[in-house]
């Protein structure tokens, strides 16, 4: 019986060594790998997603979390967490996909204003870093599910256990060092952050002079929601806060590029292009409060036992904005590689 287990294993691993296999050379026919790289999007995702774990996270709930995942035993309650912990860490890399999309193309625009590019292949270049942010997000949080939905599919394998609260057992996450713990997490963040930004033509202040508005409207906004909804409300959290006021800042963005366009006078351009600049900025300033703000808050709520799961508007907000936040941006690319017709 265990030499048929042994050899059932091995054609596994076999067959799984098999398709990433045929993945990689389906990739390699696409195109040039060398198309797929960007060095400064990926080290965003890759350290920001890895700053938002440290920063939900203790480094032994990280720890069991993947000793799970490599095989070892645990009761319901640490299985849920790990799964839980995978789940997070696929939800962070997809958000900052879509955050460093928008970045990317707002240090894109930046650049145009400054005349440090011109021309068709630079205007293409705009759309074709925002792709690979998110493509990287996208590959990083698939990589981070196939674990979560191993452990959920444990979970589920297992009998029922007649007293559930026998295993609720809490998670302490105020254990020695876990202030210096988060402030090392957002440290790592912000560093990610400025070496996105930190380009040749690009500072980081000119980046926040675009955001301005955009942090008062959303900021602001989801400060009055949560303010006026009340510390007990279990379905607005930050996240969905976020997630709404990004929504309506962007529209606010759209209506007023549509009155930019109905302008004839010379204005009309300013008008427009200061409507784009609050769509993205609304964007970003929505993920960026999503991710530093909403999810981990709500990371630790479920860590101390507070509720047992995410809210499913937050849920909505983590999936649905940032995908929400890539249409807008080939909307904004649509608006200005595409020649407008003059009012006559």
């Amino acid at each position: 019986m265990s030499s048929t287990n042994s050899s059932k294993r091995y054609l596994m691993i076999a067959g799984r060594i098999l398709i990433l296999l045929i993945v990689v050379i389906g990739v390699l026919k696409s195109g040039t790998p060398a198309s797929y790289v960007d060095p400064y999007g990926f080290l965003f995702v890759l350290v920001g997603g890895v700053a938002l774990l440290i920063i939900s996270f203790p480094g032994a709930e990280i720890w069991r979390a993947f000793r799970h995942t490599a095989g070892s035993s645990g009761n319901d309650t640490e299985i849920r967490n790990s799964a839980y912990f995978w789940e997070a860490a696929g939800r962070g890399f997809w958000i900052l996909g879509g955050l460093s999309s928008v970045l990317s193309i707002i240090i894109g625009f930046a650049a145009m204003s400054k005349e440090y590019t011109a021309g068709m292949p630079a205007i293409i270049s705009m759309l074709i870093r925002p792709l690979l942010s998110t493509f990287y997000g996208s590959l990083l949080a698939v990589i981070c599910f196939v674990p979560c939905w191993k452990l959920k599919g444990i979970l589920q394998s297992r009998p029922s256990v007649p007293n559930p609260e026998q295993n609720k057992t809490p998670i302490s996450i105020r254990c020695p060092g876990w202030r210096f713990r988060i402030l090392i997490g957002y440290v790592l963040f912000l560093a990610a952050l400025v070496l996105t930004v930190h380009l040749p033509y690009v500072s980081l202040s000119e980046v926040l002079i675009v955001c301005i508005p955009s942090f008062l409207v959303v900021l602001g906004g989801t400060l009055a929601l949560v303010l006026f909804a009340g510390g007990s409300s279990s379905r607005l959290t930050p996240s969905t806060a976020f997630a709404v006021m990004g929504f309506i800042g962007s529209l606010m963005g759209f209506i007023q590029m549509l009155i930019g366009m109905t302008d004839p006078s010379p204005m009309g351009i300013g008008k427009v292009a200061g409507a784009l600049a609050f769509i993205l900025a609304s964007c970003f300033t929505a993920l960026l409060g999503m991710v530093l703000i909403g999810a981990p808050l709500e990371d630790r709520a479920i860590l101390i036992g507070r509720v047992d799961s995410p809210s499913g508007f937050s849920r909505v907000s983590w999936y649905v904005f940032p995908l929400l936040s890539l249409i807008f941006l080939v909307l904004v690319y649509s608006i200005i590689v595409l020649p407008l017709t003059p009012a006559h």
